[in-house]
């Protein structure tokens, strides 16, 4: 039984403490350990590496996440960015914070982008930010090497 919240799995039985479900390494299914959940220090971005490839892993009050480690917009460093909300549209002299916990901001030009999907925030720029499938097994954070597909979407 598995319990998903955002971009992280939670196993039952690991969170249990069931013999032999925190192996760091790589598991059978392909995911690679991180770190132990407690090491991630929220809203700060962890560099990391799966598959050959520097990620950057970070939990916070919505989940936790892994990025690609470059913003498609100049290539800059997203594991230096910071984590946060965003505003949303509103009305005239209405401002209305939300997301908070499930945005990633580019440390040279202010550039959003979803935790959970790699989007624009807003749809400001076309590329998106590679995003990682996040397990938390127990007290261990295993990561997906391979990136999540982006869904499309269908014309109406």
């Amino acid at each position: 039984m598995t319990s998903e919240r955002l971009g992280s799995t939670v196993t039952a039985d690991a969170a249990a403490g069931a013999p032999g479900a925190v192996t760091p390494g790589v598991a059978d299914d392909g995911f690679e350990y991180i770190c132990e959940l407690d090491e991630l220090v929220p809203n700060k971005i962890r560099r990391s590496a799966v598959g050959g490839r520097e990620i950057g892993v970070v939990r916070t009050v919505a989940g936790v996440f892994a990025i690609g480690s470059s913003c498609p917009h100049q290539g800059g460093p997203m594991c230096d960015g910071a984590i946060k909300g965003t505003m949303e549209p509103s009305d005239r002299n209405e401002y209305v914070f939300a997301q908070e916990g499930e945005v990633v901001t580019c440390p040279w030009h202010g550039y959003e982008f979803e935790l959970k999907t790699g989007a624009s925030v807003g749809g400001a720029i076309l590329g998106r930010i590679g995003v990682y499938q996040v397990d938390v097994r127990g007290t261990a954070v295993f990561c997906s090497s391979k990136r999540i597909r982006p869904q499309r979407r269908r014309a109406e």
